[in-house]
């Protein structure tokens, strides 16, 4: 199976601990899919600067195709983290990155490719329009993360360009989540994943709802969490050849549960000088806070 991720990737910066760890909605799935053993590919903005060196390195030493990516002059993006209780916080990002200032235009060359994959992802946070996504989504099989921003009305526009729509619902209690997601169901979408925090995870195929409880775990960051679960979610679903949804939502969350016990998205982490951080990133203007 193969899985394309389009959109960001970023440098997640600690300042309290001197250390940026690569990351990004799109980024992440693409890791975490090769290193479970499913094929994958990232189409993403990269810059010319040091942690954009090391964002495309760490993607290209595990395997991660990046044939459709591309380098563009700018400043990698970067967001600024904290983290209370090992639940990452963010403080601050700096909005005019690469994948801000170039972002895909989801050409035909771009969608003939797409097409080529079992799934493709992308997200809220892609710096995709909805128009993007609703044409990419018409010609692929999308799966889509709406993360924790979003409102009914979005979700319901867009589920007819979906394979696959995720939510972060923590927020909502179920029967708002049921509904929701029965709705969504109705609307075009043949399965709806909604990750509930330390309570588990959801889906509902327009059959049943399935549960499945989250793992107890001493957590070091929650930073990825809802990515690495995604990931091994799609590699299980995608392995059968009917999807197998309960054993898809237990592999995410036994895959999450280990991802939660590392530093960052990944648990690759660079030193960076934190009186110098203009160092790593081509900013106009430098880095401040």
């Amino acid at each position: 199976m193969r899985v394309l991720g389009i959109g960001i990737n970023t440098m997640d910066i600690y300042l309290q601990y001197g250390k940026m760890y690569p990351g990004g909605n799109e980024y992440n799935i693409a890791y975490h899919v090769r290193k479970l053993g499913g094929g994958s590919s990232f189409m993403g903005v990269f810059a010319p600067d040091k942690a954009g060196e090391y964002l495309y390195t760490v993607l290209e030493e595990n395997g991660v195709d990046l044939s459709h990516s591309r380098c563009e002059d700018g400043s990698s993006g970067y967001a600024v983290v904290d983290l209370k209780d090992g639940d990452r916080v963010f403080l601050d990002w700096n909005r005019k990155g690469v994948t801000d200032e170039y972002p895909f235009q989801i050409t035909e060359d771009e969608i003939n490719y797409a097409s080529g994959f079992d799934m493709v992802c992308t997200s809220h946070y892609s710096r995709l329009t909805r128009d993007k996504v609703k044409r990419l989504g018409s010609r692929v099989r999308l799966c889509y993360d709406f993360c924790d921003d979003f409102t009914k009305a979005e979700v319901l526009e867009m589920a007819p360009f979906l394979k696959i729509a995720c939510l972060s619902a923590s927020h909502l209690d179920n029967t708002d989540i049921q509904i929701l997601m029965k709705e969504t169901y109705k609307a075009g979408c043949p399965l709806i994943i909604a990750t509930l925090g330390s309570k588990g995870s959801m889906a509902y195929d327009g059959i049943k709802y399935y549960y499945q409880n989250g793992k107890t775990v001493e957590v070091v960051d929650t930073m990825g969490a809802g990515d690495s679960f995604l990931s091994a979610f799609l590699v299980s679903y995608l392995s059968f050849m009917v999807g197998d949804v309960p054993a898809a939502l237990f592999a995410g969350a036994e895959y999450a549960a280990k991802v939660v016990q590392i530093p960052g998205s990944l648990g690759i982490g660079y030193d960076i000088d934190i009186t110098n951080i203009n160092q790593y990133f081509k900013l106009k203007g430098g880095f401040t806070l």
